[in-house]
Formats: structure tokens, sequence, C-alpha cells
């Protein structure tokens, strides 16, 4: 597995459950859409432009490799009282509907998350490209860079 460039120990996608803005619970990863998945993980509002740098080239990966992407907003289990009014805002505000069907929100405890994927904070967000079994292939962190697409990229195109 590589992870912003580096070997790193063997990861697994933490199993976790999400709701899409669209109304349906599923259980992370074992749902996901396809074998292999691509998922941005913010933690904080301000992270949305992180997620959002990557947009194009998740639509690239998705038409080149076949692997389906999403963005997983990771939100602190004291909001949870909250959830219907903070996913009914993300969800009028996204206009497209596969956007939506792929914006899958985790309420919770985040360290579920930082600790599943090894991060040593919240401060950015994680691209984690994984196998709905939860094994990691490859994770970076923050917004795109040609360094990062293009090691990601590299792990895409490698021979399996």
């Amino acid at each position: 597995m590589s992870t912003e460039g580096d070997q790193a120990d063997h990861l697994v996608f933490p199993t976790v459950e999400a709701r899409s803005l669209d109304g349906r619970t599923i259980t992370l990863p074992a749902e996901l859409e396809a074998d292999l998945n691509l998922l941005a993980v913010a933690f904080h509002r301000h992270h949305q432009s992180d997620v959002d740098s990557w947009s194009e080239e998740f639509a690239a990966l998705e038409d080149a490799h076949g692997v389906v992407t999403y963005e997983v907003p990771t939100i602190s289990g004291r909001w949870g009282p909250a959830r219907r009014f903070i996913d009914g805002g993300m969800a009028t505000a996204i206009k497209d509907a596969k956007v939506r069907a792929h914006t899958l929100t985790v309420y919770g405890n985040t360290s579920r998350m930082t600790d599943g994927l090894n991060l040593p904070d919240r401060d950015r967000i994680a691209v984690v490209l994984c196998h709905r079994e939860g094994e990691v292939s490859w994770l970076g962190r923050g917004p795109r860079t040609e360094q990062l697409a293009a090691d990601l990229r590299s792990v895409l195109e490698a021979p399996t």
C-alpha cells in the first residue's frame, strides 16, 4: 500500500455506518458499489474546498479505471441531533443527484476513522483508495497536487 508516496503498514478502512444524502443507510466499506472505490474523507466544513480540488481527477479516474468515487464528511457524534438539518443543508446545496447519492455522512466517534486509517490528525482530508473488503491500496492527505494525483494514478495503473 502506498500512503503519500511512501510504503506503510497494511491499512483496513474502518467499518462505519453512513447515510447518503439521498437517504440510504449503508455500512462502509462493505456496501460500497464497486470492488475498488475512491473516497475523500473530510473532517471539517472548511475541507470542502480540498475535496472539490479532487473532483475533476475523480471523474477522470472513474472513466479510466472504473473506480466509484465518494465524498465522506465525518462529523462528531455531538452533532448527531442536528443530522437532519446538516444533511438537509448539504443535500439542498448539491444539485447533482449522483453527487448526493455518493456523499456519505458519518456521524459518531471520528477517532474510529482517524485511528482506523492511522491518521495523525484531522487537519487535512484523507483520499483513500480501498476495496469493498476494506483493504486500503493508497492513501493521500490534503488537496489535489500533481504529485498526489500521479502517485494515485500509478497505483491504479500498476499490474495486479
